[in-house]
């Protein structure tokens, strides 16, 4: 019971990420739907391998790039500020 309980706690962060890109629309991908649809790939490949430690690294690339990317506390860019102005 002690290995069961322990497999699907280290697979549940590979389902939340799993859900996550499946609901998300494709625009917020680089590529598209096409990049979308690799990343779904990935994270059944992360799923699979998460109990053996490997599927983490592909997790922790998926919060990175996609996750992150479009999270609310991103910061935002401004281009018409004093420090622009002066590296011209």
């Amino acid at each position: 019971m002690n290995w069961a309980l322990l497999i699907t706690g280290m697979a549940f962060p590979g389902v939340v990420a799993l859900a996550d890109c499946y609901q998300r629309d494709p625009e917020h991908f680089p590529g598209g739907a096409r990049d979308r649809s690799a990343w779904l790939k990935w994270l059944v490949v992360a799923l699979i391998t998460a109990p053996i430690g490997v599927g983490y690294g592909i997790l922790l690339g998926y919060h990175w790039n996609i996750v992150k990317r479009h999270s609310t506390m991103t910061s935002v860019i401004i281009e018409d500020d004093d420090w622009s102005a002066k590296k011209k």
